[in-house]
C-alpha cells in the first residue's frame, strides 16, 4: 500500500498552522519503528496544512500572526519554507509537561530531499500540497510537540555568518533531538562572547593613554618634566583651561572609534585656541606635546584642522558587529582601559557587558497538542477552501490514540509562531526641539536617521518558548537589530520596522532603545554630555504592559510586552523638551535625555527620551507618556 505524507498550504503562509496526519496500516507497519512501549508502529501519510489568520473557523485565532519578508510581516504573509522540523511523540492525554517522557527512542522523521524540511517552492501552486511518504508513528501516541524554523537561506551560527544572523535572526537550540521537554531550550545568540578586549579597543585605549600622559621637559640647567596631569592654575589663572581640558578628556567613557575621534578633535581644536592666547612657556610646551602625541606614530593625521584616526584605530566596535554606544573606556590615574564587562560611566550610567548583546530571534514555530483520530482514510478531505472546523468534524475520536487500525490523525491545536514581533515607528513631536540646555535644535527636513533598535529583557526560553526566570538561570540579554533601512524620525513619522523577539515575563516592563544620528550639523547637550555633530545618540522608551488597552479600554488579557504569536506595535515620539528651564526644570527629556553610550536596559532608573503609543495587532494599545 502506498503511503503518502501531504504538506498542505493556503498559498500565502500565515501564523496558525494546523498539522494533519493520516495513516494506512499494513503488514510492514512494524518496519522502521522509531521505538515505543508496545513495539508497534503504523506507517503514515503525513499532512501539514497552513491556515490563514483570522479565518472562518471558530478555532482560528485573531489576525495577529507575524505576518514583510524575513518576519513574514507582509499584508498577506508569504511562506518562507521551513526546516529543523521536529515532531516528538508522547502518550499523554493532556498538554505535554516538562516532566513528560517521549514515546519511543526517536523523533518522527519526515522524509524529503533534505529530511525534516519543506521549501516554499515545494508547495504546489494549485493544491498547495507536499507529499511525504513512509512516515512511521508509534502505536499509543496521543500527543505531539512540534517545532520548525523558517528557512534562513544561508544563515548559520558562526561569526562568518554574522550578516545573515542580523538579517534572519538566530537562536541557539538545545535538546530537540533528545526529545525530553525538560531539556529543550532556545537561547539568544550572543554577537560577541569574547571576554578579552578587541585589538582595536585596546589600541584605542593605549592611544588615549598616550595623549593623557603628555608632558613637556624644559631647557633649564636642571631640566624638569611638566606633566599635563599636574597642571594647576597660577595666581593669574594661567593653566585653568588646560587643567579643565585634562579633566574632561580623562572623563571620556564612550569608547568607539567615532567617539574617540570626536573627543580628540575637540581637544585639538581647544588646544589650538589656547595657543592663540596668553600662555606660560611651560603651558605652551605641554600643549605642543599633547598635539604631537595626537599624531604620534601615525595614529592620526591632521588636515586643515581636521583629525582623522588611522586605520588600526578606526571602525570599532562595528568590526565586532556591535553598536557604537556599546563601547566604553575607563580612565584610572591617567591610564585608559577598554571595558568588556558591565561598567558605570562617569555620569553614573550603567553600561552592559559586550557579551550581553544578541541577534534578534529567528522565526520559529511550535505546537503542544493532542490529536484526533479516525479509522477512515481522510486525505480527500484536505481541500482548498475547507475550513478547519469542517475537517475536524471528519474525525471520530476526539481523544485520539494511535492504534493499529488508525487511518487518519489530526493535531487538534494549530501550529503557531513561537516568537513575538515588534513593529516600530518613530517621529519627532515638532520640527524645533530643545536640548539639555534648552538650546534650539532644528530637525533636518529628512529627520534623524534611525540606524538600530535595541530591545531588553530577552532570556533563554523553555520547551514552550516561555521565558526562564529562576534564581540560577536569570541571564538577561539585549537584542541589537541593525537591519534598518530608510527609517527616519520626521514630524510625519517613519515607515515601520519589524524585529523578532522572544516572549518576555508577565508584568515586566521592557526598555527599548533607538540609535539615531545627529545630522543637524552642530552638537547638542544630552543626558551624559554633548552629542557631537555626526555622532550616534540613543533615546530610551519603556513599554509597560499594565498600560495596555484594547480598543481604547484597559485590558488584562495580555500581560507580556512581547508574547509569542502576537505583534507589539510601538509608535515612538521624540518629545520637544522645554526651552526655559526656569519655568520647567526638567530638561531631561527628548534630546535632553539622549545618551552617548547605551545604558544597560536592565537598569531600573533610566532617563526617558520618548513618548510611546503601543498597539498590539489584536487591538491592545499602550499610551505611555515619557
Amino acid at each position: 500500500m502506498k503511503r503518502n505524507l501531504f504538506f498542505i498550504g493556503m498559498g500565502a503562509m500565515a501564523l496558525a498552522t494546523p498539522l494533519f496526519l493520516s495513516s494506512c496500516s499494513s503488514s510492514d507497519d512494524i518496519a522502521d519503528n522509531p521505538g515505543n512501549t508496545t513495539g508497534e508502529a503504523v506507517k503514515t501519510s503525513f499532512t501539514l496544512s497552513v491556515g490563514m489568520p483570522g479565518g472562518s473557523s471558530s478555532n482560528a485565532k485573531p489576525a495577529t500572526r507575524m505576518g514583510e519578508d524575513i518576519t513574514q510581516a507582509q499584508t498577506t504573509p508569504v511562506f518562507r519554507g521551513m526546516d529543523n522540523m521536529t515532531l516528538i511523540p508522547f502518550s499523554t492525554k493532556e498538554a505535554i509537561k516538562s516532566s513528560d517522557t517521549r514515546t519511543g527512542s526517536k523523533n518522527i522523521n519526515l522524509p524529503n530531499t533534505t529530511a525534516n524540511t519543506l521549501l516554499s517552492g515545494q508547495i504546489t501552486s494549485t493544491g498547495n500540497a507536499h507529499v511525504y511518504t513512509d512516515v512511521s508513528v508509534p502505536v499509543g501516541v496521543s500527543s505531539f510537540l512540534f517545532y520548525g524554523k523558517a528557512v534562513d537561506e544561508t544563515a548559520g551560527t558562526d561569526a562568518s555568518k554574522a550578516a545573515d544572523m542580523f538579517k534572519y535572526g538566530s537562536l541557539t537550540k538545545a535538546g530537540l533531538s533528545d526529545g525530553a521537554p525538560s531539556g529543550i531550550s532556545f537561547t539568544p545568540k550572543q554577537i560577541y562572547s569574547t571576554v578579552t578586549a578587541d585589538t582595536k579597543a585596546s589600541a584605542l585605549a593605549t592611544y588615549l593613554t598616550t595623549i593623557a600622559g603628555s608632558s613637556y621637559t624644559d631647557n633649564a640647567t636642571t631640566p624638569a618634566e611638566h606633566k599635563w596631569s599636574e597642571v594647576a592654575p597660577d595666581a593669574q589663572g594661567q593653566g585653568s583651561a588646560l587643567q579643565t581640558l585634562y579633566k574632561n578628556f580623562t572623563s571620556l567613557t564612550a569608547g568607539s572609534s567615532a567617539s574617540v575621534q570626536d573627543a580628540v578633535q575637540e581637544l585639538y581644536t581647544s588646544l589650538n585656541s589656547l595657543l592663540q592666547g596668553n600662555q606660560t612657556a611651560v603651558n605652551k610646551g605641554i600643549i605642543n606635546a599633547i598635539i604631537a602625541n595626537i599624531t604620534k606614530d601615525n595614529k592620526a593625521t591632521v588636515t586643515n584642522g581636521t583629525v582623522k584616526l588611522s586605520e588600526d584605530l578606526s571602525g570599532f566596535p562595528a568590526n565586532i558587529n556591535l553598536p557604537d554606544g556599546a563601547a566604553t573606556v575607563k580612565c584610572t590615574n591617567g591610564t585608559f582601559a577598554a571595558q568588556t564587562s558591565a561598567t558605570y560611566t562617569t555620569s553614573g550610567t550603567q553600561v552592559a557587558a559586550l557579551s550581553d548583546y544578541v541577534y534578534p530571534a529567528n522565526l520559529w514555530y511550535r505546537a503542544n497538542t493532542l490529536i484526533k483520530t479516525s479509522d477512515k482514510v481522510l486525505t480527500d478531505k484536505y481541500k482548498d477552501g475547507t475550513a478547519w472546523d469542517a475537517i475536524l468534524q471528519n474525525y471520530d475520536d476526539a481523544e485520539g490514540v494511535v492504534k493499529n487500525s488508525t487511518a487518519s490523525i489530526a493535531l487538534k491545536d494549530q501550529i503557531q509562531y513561537a516568537v513575538g514581533r515588534l513593529k516600530m515607528t518613530v517621529k519627532v513631536a515638532n520640527g524645533t526641539l530643545y536640548d539639555g540646555n534648552g538650546e534650539t535644535v532644528t530637525v533636518p527636513d529628512d529627520g534623524f536617521p534611525v540606524s538600530a533598535v535595541l530591545i531588553g529583557d530577552q532570556r533563554k526560553v523553555d520547551f514552550q518558548f516561555a521565558p526562564i526566570k529562576t534564581e540560577n538561570d536569570n541571564k538577561q540579554y539585549t537584542i541589537y537589530d541593525k537591519e534598518l533601512s530608510g527609517i527616519n524620525a520626521t514630524t510625519n513619522g517613519s515607515t515601520a520596522n519589524n524585529t523578532l523577539a522572544l516572549e518576555t515575563p508577565a508584568d515586566e516592563n521592557v526598555n527599548v532603545l533607538l540609535e539615531l544620528t545627529n545630522n543637524t550639523g552642530k552638537r547638542f547637550k544630552g543626558k551624559d554630555g554633548y552629542v557631537p555633530a555626526g555622532a550616534k545618540f540613543y533615546l530610551l522608551g519603556t513599554l509597560t504592559p499594565s498600560n495596555g488597552k484594547i480598543d481604547g479600554k484597559t485590558s488584562t488579557d495580555i500581560k507580556q510586552v512581547f508574547k509569542q504569536d502576537y505583534v507589539t506595535t510601538a509608535n515612538f515620539t521624540i518629545k520637544q523638551n522645554v526651552k526655559d528651564a526656569s519655568s520647567n526644570p526638567n530638561q531631561n527629556q527628548g534630546l535632553g535625555a539622549a545618551y552617548n553610550v547605551i545604558p544597560d536596559l536592565r537598569t531600573p532608573a533610566l532617563s526617558i527620551g520618548l513618548s510611546v503609543d503601543l498597539t498590539w495587532q489584536t487591538g491592545l494599545t499602550f499610551n505611555v507618556d515619557m
